[in-house]
């Protein structure tokens, strides 16, 4: 998922996020109603039936790594790193990281509010519009999308940008934070798939908006 960047380039020249990565993030969200659908039951299912107490607590360590917190350190260490080190890629990469997990971080909530989606292990586990707009209401009806995969998928993104060599490295550990969430059914796969479109998007729309021409920056 290393989502290539194939906007032109010229040698100091600002480097924009392609739409080819737009039109990918879409391609996710239409994956969305077909895991609601078709998938999300019967993962719920097998996920409960082979969960184990040394797999709850390794998955609960990885996901503990999404945590939009977490993800918001990350990137204030990378920038504090590159204003130490006199580092101008590492400066914009940790900046645009932060604000592309904060602005993940914040609009996530619209969505897990209006939707109003019961988590797996609770009441009518997978229901949407249970009780909604749900503000006030416990995490349970919080479902939808998965905040963890936004912030992990907004930072990987960004970071991907400024270091492609080490994408896939990015977007392995975001995934495997999205599928921790799974294994221990605190999200459904249509959650984390739809968080992790949206933490993409706020990543393409961080790199979008500030143009900054990461890959080419002086390290």
């Amino acid at each position: 998922m290393g989502l290539p960047d194939r906007s032109p380039t010229t040698r100091g020249a600002v480097r924009l996020p392609g739409a080819g990565n737009l039109a990918y993030i879409l391609g996710l969200l239409a994956l969305v109603p077909l895991l609601i659908l078709f998938l999300d039951g019967s993962v719920r299912n097998f996920v409960l039936s082979v969960q184990g107490p040394w797999g709850l607590l390794v998955a609960t360590w990885v996901s503990s790594a999404g945590d939009g917190l977490v993800n918001a350190l990350v990137a204030a260490v990378i920038m504090a790193a590159g204003l130490l080190l006199h580092r101008p890629r590492e400066v914009s990469a940790g900046r645009l990281g932060l604000v592309a997990v904060i602005l993940g971080g914040l609009s996530v909530q619209i969505p897990k509010h209006l939707f109003c989606r019961s988590r797996p292990l609770a009441e009518g586990a997978g229901q949407f519009f249970i009780s909604s707009p749900c503000l006030g209401k416990g995490s349970w009806l919080k479902s939808f999308p998965s905040g963890h995969s936004v912030t992990a998928f907004a930072l990987a993104y960004v970071l991907s940008q400024t270091y492609p060599k080490w994408s896939p490295l990015f977007y392995a550990l975001a995934t495997l934070v999205a599928l921790s969430r799974v294994y221990l059914a605190s999200h459904f796969p249509s959650d984390i798939v739809a968080g992790a479109a949206l933490g993409l998007f706020a990543g393409w729309i961080v790199r979008r908006l500030a143009a900054l021409p990461l890959e080419n920056a002086r390290g």
